[in-house]
């Protein structure tokens, strides 16, 4: 455990150093890996849809704020939507200002939380965000995850029913409502995006309520029960939907969350409760009561410089690249003979 704390404290002394170039440099990984993935999935306009066009956008957006990087995004999606279909972008214009407008409302500041939700689901790990989000940030946190796995399912819905949306063809107008349908259904009719939500949201709120409570590894627990929830909720919900081929790789991401889940609270709340202290004090009119659990540290190894004799000589610097070491002696020598009052010549 010493030798992981002391590489966290090293993690967060390098970090704090180079913070003004990490950061950019996050940013850029994260908006990177967002653009190829909207590329990967419903790269429809073949122009836009390239790794060259990718990193310029991400070498832009990560010197901008977060949120620019979710208005290119958008974008983006909008683009390949309006190749693909007019009906289709119209309906995804819709779902997006929805959307921007609510978290703007209330989670403005979550923008790393809406990026990393889609990523999180191409890797199968989507349930670490309502555990991490429970952990680290606020009850509106909830909102920009949910978002995010809504404009997920749908545009996962978009490309599974593609040859759908191509190959549409009436007369009188029913081309357009067939599309425009097809692409509602898969916000309406997504059973298991809802069930999805509802499971996250329950998640979210029982690792909050946890992580708050004065108990010990109260972050620990919630974790579990986090994993636990997405576990058991998930695998209930795909029986009653008649969902299959999904049972492994629930367990196997909820695994992968929860030990994510474990590093986060190793670097964020790592507490020693065996030194655990309880303070009583009391004002004219509360009497309190305060519990103080101290997070583990590694101890700095200071060094000690002992000084004998007139400490105000001796605290002087001493270059010794530039005197020998006869001078050395003859300096120590002149300093004991003024500290015990004695002729200099007598220590020779």
């Amino acid at each position: 455990m010493t030798k992981l704390l002391e590489i966290k404290d090293k993690m967060l002394r390098i970090w704090g150093k180079y913070e003004t170039y990490l950061y950019p440099v996050v940013k850029f990984v994260l908006a990177f890996s967002l653009f190829l993935l909207i590329n990967s999935n419903i790269g429809f306009m073949e122009k836009l849809s390239t790794v060259p066009v990718a990193l310029i956008l991400a070498l832009v957006c990560c010197v901008l704020p977060q949120n620019v990087t979710l208005l290119v995004a958008m974008l983006l999606v909008l683009l390949d939507m309006y190749a693909l279909s007019v009906e289709v972008a119209l309906t995804t214009l819709i779902l997006f200002a929805a959307i921007y407008f609510l978290y703007f409302r209330f989670s403005p500041k979550d923008g790393v939380v809406a990026i990393l939700t889609p990523i999180c689901f191409k890797l199968n790990i989507p349930y670490i965000m309502p555990i991490g989000c429970g952990l680290l940030r606020s009850g509106y946190s909830i909102l920009a995850v949910c978002g995010s796995t809504v404009v997920y399912y749908f545009l996962a819905g978009i490309h599974q029913n593609v040859s759908t949306l191509v190959n549409t063809t009436a007369e009188d107008g029913a081309e357009v409502s067939s599309k425009f349908s097809v692409s509602v259904g898969q916000l309406l009719g997504n059973n298991e995006m809802y069930l999805v939500l509802l499971v996250f949201v329950l998640a979210f709120v029982v690792v909050q309520i946890i992580r708050r409570q004065s108990i010990e590894h109260a972050w620990k627990i919630a974790i579990i029960a986090g994993t636990l929830i997405h576990i058991c909720g998930l695998f209930a919900g795909y029986l009653i939907l008649e969902i299959s081929g999904k049972g492994i790789l629930l367990v196997v991401g909820s695994l992968i969350s929860m030990l994510l889940g474990f590093v986060l609270e190793f670097f964020f709340m790592n507490l020693d409760y065996a030194r655990t202290e309880r303070v009583q004090f009391e004002d004219d009119e509360y009497l309190y009561f305060v519990k103080a659990v101290p997070k583990r540290q590694v101890a700095s190894s200071e060094k000690t410089v002992k000084h004998f004799g007139n400490t105000a000589s001796m605290g002087k610097r001493i270059d010794k690249t530039k005197k020998t070491e006869d001078v050395d002696e003859n300096v120590s020598r002149r300093v004991i003979a003024q500290e015990l009052d004695i002729d200099e010549d007598w220590l020779k």
